[in-house]
């Protein structure tokens, strides 16, 4: 067992084991950081983009530097994204849905035992317009919505990275040490998952609870109540949450 609040770190195992992962939203930011990442920690990832092009610039660019060459980093077109283990949505909140109807992911997917890591925050406003909330009148959580727009009883949903800055996150590991944990939460295929994800790349995980908890977790949501839950744990449970710094 973990000592303190972390999940159970697994076993290493080979690199050629581990699910292959797509990240639609992966010339964004966060998306190519967390590409470069997931690559360097053994993982298959594909970039994916509205036109392949884009996404295969940055991959070129990426492999060009040394050590990285022998990375299992490609490109592909938001379709592509169906063919991986793991889905990643790492887009705003406001263009997820149609990106996955649009290019038959949604469709193509189901019944296939899929699982999806929900980055998407409704929650994190910004001056461009995104991140204006959600309706009262409905579930409080992205990843909520998202599951029931999909439908499909064989997919696994799990939410995390929610609080973390695409600036700290480079691919030997935290860019703040001091600061390498991760809340989690979501189905547990999809959680063990995303579990051992987190340790390959040098973070650690808190695991919150199933997908009950996303509305508390979205993240963006700043509150002194938050603040003073994270400043208690930091305390009495050595929680280190990057949260910025």
């Amino acid at each position: 067992m973990a000592k303190g609040p972390w999940a159970t770190r697994p076993a290493d195992r080979d690199p050629s084991k581990l699910p292959t992962i797509a990240v639609i939203g992966g010339t964004g930011r966060m998306g190519v950081h967390l590409c470069a990442t997931w690559a360097n920690a053994g993982y298959d990832v594909t970039m994916c983009s509205r036109k392949k092009e884009k996404a295969q610039g940055i991959v070129d660019q990426l492999k060009s530097g040394e050590g990285y060459i022998e990375w299992k980093l490609h490109a592909g077109d938001n379709a592509a994204a169906s063919k991986a283990d793991m889905i990643v949505l790492g887009t705003m909140y406001e263009q997820a849905w149609s990106i996955m109807e649009d290019s038959s992911v949604a469709s193509n997917i189901k019944g296939k035992g899929k699982v999806i890591l929900d980055m998407t925050n409704p929650f994190m406003s910004r001056p461009d317009g995104y991140g204006a909330g959600l309706p009262k009148d409905g579930p409080q959580a992205g990843i909520l919505i998202h599951k029931e727009k999909l439908n499909d009883p064989s997919t696994q949903w799990v939410g995390a990275y929610k609080h973390i800055l695409w600036t700290l996150i480079l691919p030997e590991g935290p860019k703040n040490p001091g600061r390498p944990d991760v809340e989690v939460f979501g189905e547990p295929k999809a959680v063990d998952m995303v579990v051992e994800l987190i340790y390959r790349h040098g973070w650690r995980p808190i695991v919150r609870g199933g997908l009950d908890v996303a509305p508390k977790y979205e993240g963006g949501k700043v509150s002194f109540r938050k603040i003073g839950t994270n400043l208690k744990n930091e305390i009495f449970s050595g929680e280190k949450l990057s949260v910025g710094w």
